[in-house]
Parts: C-alpha cells; sequence; structure tokens
C-alpha cells in the first residue's frame, strides 16, 4: 500500500450514490477511510445513516445539515461529528460547491443506507442543469433494494471487514 497519495491524480468516485451527489477520492486505511469529497452546489443528500462514525471538515461553501434531529449552516472551518447510526443529510445552500475532508471509521466502508424511498442525489431547483442532468442519470441507473436485503449486505461486509482487522491484528502480534 502506498504513502503518498496525490489527489489530483487518484480516480473519483461517487460517495453514497443512493441517496447523494458526493463524489471525490478517499484512501481506505485498515481503521481509517480519510477522503476529499465534493457536493456541487444546489445538490445534497438524502437522510441516511451508517454504522460507522464519521467526521466532515468544510473546506469551501456551505451546507445546511440535519444531524440526528439538530439543523444547522455550516461553513469553512466547521466540523461536523456524525456519530454511528445517527440519520443525518443536508443540502448546499452556497453559490459554490461543498467541498470538505472526511474521516471515517474504515470497517464499514464510504456508503451508508438511504431513509425513506428517494433513490440518488438531492437535487434543488438551484442546481445546474448539466449537474442536475447527471445525478438524475446516476438514479436512472440504480434499482430500490428493500430496506432489509441492503442491510443484510452491509451487516455481512461489515462482518468480513471485522474478521480481516482481526487476522491482522493477531499475525502482527506474532512477530
Amino acid at each position: 500500500m502506498p504513502y503518498f497519495y496525490n489527489t489530483k491524480k487518484m480516480k473519483r468516485g461517487l460517495a453514497g450514490k443512493s441517496y447523494s451527489t458526493s463524489e471525490g477520492v478517499w484512501v481506505e486505511g485498515d481503521r481509517v477511510l480519510f477522503g476529499l469529497i465534493t457536493m456541487p452546489a444546489g445538490t445534497g443528500a438524502h437522510p441516511h445513516r451508517h454504522p460507522n462514525e464519521q467526521f466532515l471538515y468544510i473546506l469551501q461553501g456551505k451546507i445546511e445539515s440535519t444531524i440526528g434531529g439538530r439543523k444547522q449552516v455550516s461553513g469553512p472551518g466547521d466540523i461536523h461529528h456524525i456519530t454511528a447510526n445517527t440519520l443525518h443529510g443536508g443540502r448546499v445552500v452556497s453559490r459554490e460547491d461543498l467541498i470538505f475532508v472526511t474521516a471515517k471509521d474504515g470497517s464499514w466502508g464510504i456508503e451508508g443506507t438511504p431513509e425513506g424511498e428517494a433513490l440518488g442525489g438531492l437535487i434543488t431547483a438551484k442546481a445546474k442543469k448539466s449537474i442536475a442532468a447527471k445525478y438524475k442519470k446516476v438514479a436512472a441507473g440504480l434499482k430500490k433494494k428493500p430496506a432489509t436485503k441492503a442491510k443484510k449486505k452491509i451487516k455481512k461486509k461489515a462482518a468480513k471487514k471485522k474478521t480481516a482487522a482481526r487476522k491482522k491484528t493477531a499475525a502482527r502480534g506474532k512477530r
């Protein structure tokens, strides 16, 4: 595994395409996932949750977020702490894109589980037409999965990651 990463050369990916327009680059270590993410102006993330704790540090733009029922507008220099399994979502309220750094417990991965019937990222009337079209196309390619199936898949993935982490820890202890 490399020790140095150039975010400008890394392949960008969608970080929660079933509920968000977040897109960026991230690195998954043994225990931490760390990324640089962009959310276009006029878009956002529908309410979702994940079993891993997450931190966001906002570099650019403003977002109106709801975390655990509490609503707030945040901007550059603000930090969000989202505890495990807490329902959260938000929308970019600035004219510029939201850019943030994220750190998550790596045992779960980047994507959470959407809450409700929304499919695809949140797109407001303020989104540029080209941006809205891009994310509507992403949403059109998604199929709604029954919540129980999605949750079982997530639990299975988490169990595999925990087993792999335990094996690595055990191997380090034998050295």
